[in-house]
């Protein structure tokens, strides 16, 4: 049971925040586009991303891998980061939410790294700093390499959730041969 402090404490904090324009069920919702992967080839793929973790005893020097299995001509989530932004959904300000989704991939002192594999043999490494590499350049690193398709329908899959769109990015072939 909740005692007197304790309800006039949450009156006061509930009036303080809608004094602020603040509304806590709002502040405490991710909004967000979903990071797509796309396997337009005829075959299996495995994407292997590497990134550097961190601990008191390694200062950063532990690696960190996580796989994504793509069967052939599917799409899967490939949130090997965590962290994203939910800056500019509302606004529908594609390109400050493709870098700010795709910038999670970049460290300060160490290089994450995406390897291609085609069944069991290694195919291309990925890597770099995400940017604007142009159209030529097909890489997760590069910005222009992503496109955005935008739900008719807000999705809701969990509590305080709401995923607005998938961010993709396509392996076809001409990134196999």
């Amino acid at each position: 049971m909740i005692n007197n402090k304790m309800t006039k404490y949450i009156i006061f904090t509930l009036i303080g925040l809608s004094l602020v324009s603040c509304d806590p069920e709002e502040t405490f919702q991710n909004h967000l586009y979903q990071r797509i992967f796309i396997n337009k080839y005829d075959k299996e793929m495995k994407i292997v991303y590497h990134s550097f973790g961190s601990s008191k005893t390694d200062h950063g020097a532990t690696i960190v891998t996580d796989t994504l299995i793509l069967p052939a001509h599917t799409k899967k989530a490939g949130n090997f980061e965590e962290e994203y932004s939910s800056e500019g959904i509302k606004e529908d300000n594609f390109k400050w939410i493709i870098e700010q989704n795709i910038s999670v991939f970049n460290t300060i002192n160490n290089v994450p790294k995406f390897e291609l594999y085609l069944g069991g043999e290694f195919i291309k490494e990925w890597k770099g700093i995400a940017g604007y590499l142009g159209t030529e350049i097909n890489s997760p690193y590069n910005y222009n390499s992503w496109e955005i398709i935008k739900y008719d329908t807000i999705h809701k899959p969990s509590h305080g959730m709401f995923i607005y769109g998938e961010i993709l990015f396509t392996i076809s072939k001409e990134d196999i041969e």
